[in-house]
């Protein structure tokens, strides 16, 4: 019988040594997809790791931006102080502005600094040494327990 089927046009007959090969051949092309798929994985796996640590550097830069502005402020109101009554509210703001513009042009290069997209790990590794040089170049974390303090003050 089997003879006559294959006599037939446009027929096939397969056996199961010819099925073994087909089922072979599926579990290599589904072990080199999953290869595949794993290399995929493991670079987005590490883009996302070098994005979460990226996101380290966030505290520092708040903690930064904070000193320099209690400074600003600080300063400020000293010599606003020594200027007198007769500044005008324009004159008055001129200063304030002045002022926040040095702090921000000051700012610019450590936070750039700080700043990292996450998607290349040694600058995501460089960003965190000098989030760390920054943290111990402004004392930032005696900082943060001054300002905490303070808050707890004003609010008693």
């Amino acid at each position: 019988m089997g003879a006559c089927i294959t006599e037939l046009p446009s027929t096939m007959l397969y056996n199961v040594d010819d099925l073994k090969e087909v089922v072979a051949a599926n579990k290599e092309e589904r072990r080199r997809k999953a290869l595949e798929a794993q290399v995929i994985i493991d670079d987005e796996l590490q883009s996302f790791e070098a994005w979460r640590d990226s996101l380290e550097t966030v505290p520092t830069i708040k903690k930064l931006r904070a000193y320099a502005e209690r400074i600003r402020a600080l300063e400020l109101e000293k010599a606003l102080g020594k200027m007198g009554e007769e500044l005008t509210t324009k004159q008055r703001k001129a200063i304030d502005e002045l002022s926040r513009g040095i702090v921000n042009k000051l700012l610019h290069g450590p936070m750039q600094h700080l700043r990292s997209d996450g998607t290349d790990p040694e600058a995501v590794g460089e960003t965190l040494q000098n989030m760390y040089a920054l943290e111990r170049m402004f004392d930032l974390a005696s900082e943060v327990i001054m300002v905490e303090t303070k808050m707890r003050s004003n609010r008693q």
